[in-house]
């Protein structure tokens, strides 16, 4: 399945703002609605997302391994920017590789104060020479700066205009640098067979808990507490009440609403194409595509056996994975 256009992805925004009579424009409110499910997310995180925290350093390394070569082997001082930074996961991940140790400078960008806030907590382990937080979107950063490395981790689903997204990141970005990606649901492979039977070798053996949390018994607990009110205290709820109180909606979204306007991507059956993205990067190369996730949920989530398949279908670069990850080099 495509990515949806800019104007696509609004209209059926515009469809759900109508549900529940919110009155700014969609682009506004895909905003509020970003901001205040990252805010109230933030909190909770990091134990959310454990299995990435465990999984995607080895990804990082790869990726670095690949970008590395891109540049002369006494290059320093990089500068690093972290397009929606949450807590501080890529740049940490990213730092501790050897292309890592070649950067100085780094600037955290992100919508949420609260995540924000986070990462520049977790800096304070970093050593480097400067890093900067900047609150916004991208036309939040100084309209001069130029980076050598640019990366995003799980980001590129939640963005309404990949194409423009794409094109600002590329005004931002140095002469023969990279930009790094990964962490999003792997479009070109979704359907593939040899995915699809690995994930379902996986299920008759055992249900991880990373997939229980979606199972339709959890789900079917989660709209009873919307329709009831008898909500748990959880981001989710918050984010509702956040809504409510600044006026935002009218009446509560539904948990399928709120992650169809956060994750615009990835939702029934879609995600991001390497293919698609080629089209709109005509200044840049992949120099590296990569998957992983080849059953369906990262690797620490994998029992032992598995987690050697995937091990090795991941060194093999194996590109029919469940997440994509990308190197792009800047060639104008």
């Amino acid at each position: 399945m495509d990515i949806r256009s800019k104007a696509e992805v609004f209209e059926a925004i515009a469809q759900i703002m109508e549900r529940h009579a919110a009155r700014s424009s969609p682009e506004e409110f895909h905003a509020a609605v970003n901001v205040a499910f990252h805010e109230n997310e933030s909190e909770i995180y990091d134990q959310e997302h454990a299995d990435m925290w465990r999984s995607l350093p080895e990804q990082f390394r790869l990726l670095a391994d690949d970008a590395k070569r891109l540049f002369p082997n006494n290059s320093g001082g990089l500068h690093l920017l972290d397009i929606g930074c949450g807590t501080g996961l890529a740049t940490d991940c990213l730092l501790k590789t050897e292309l890592g140790e070649r950067i100085e400078l780094v600037d955290l960008l992100d919508t949420s104060p609260s995540m924000l806030r986070r990462a520049v907590e977790r800096s304070a382990s970093w050593g480097r020479r400067r890093t900067v937080a900047h609150q916004g979107l991208l036309d939040a950063l100084p309209s001069d700066r130029k980076y050598e490395i640019i990366v995003t981790c799980s980001v590129l689903h939640h963005v309404p205009d990949l194409g423009g997204f794409l094109d600002t990141v590329r005004r931002y970005q140095a002469p023969g640098g990279v930009f790094i990606h990964l962490q999003d649901p792997n479009a070109d492979a979704l359907n593939d067979p040899q995915l699809q039977q690995r994930i379902a070798q996986l299920h008759k053996w055992k249900v991880p808990d990373s997939i229980a949390r979606f199972s339709p018994k959890r789900i079917a607990g989660r709209i009873y507490r919307e329709v009831t009110g008898k909500q748990r205290n959880d981001y989710l709820a918050r984010t509702n009440r956040s809504l409510l109180q600044s006026g935002i909606v009218k009446t509560p979204l539904t948990i399928a609403e709120i992650f169809a306007i956060t994750d615009i991507h990835a939702v029934k059956g879609r995600g991001i194409s390497i293919k698609r993205m080629k089209s709109w990067m005509p200044d840049y190369e992949c120099v590296s595509q990569r998957s992983y996730g080849h059953f369906g949920v990262l690797w620490s989530d994998l029992p032992a056996k598995w987690k050697l398949i995937e091990e090795q279908l991941t060194r093999d670069q194996a590109l029919n994975g469940s997440w994509v990850a990308a190197v792009w080099r800047c060639c104008g």
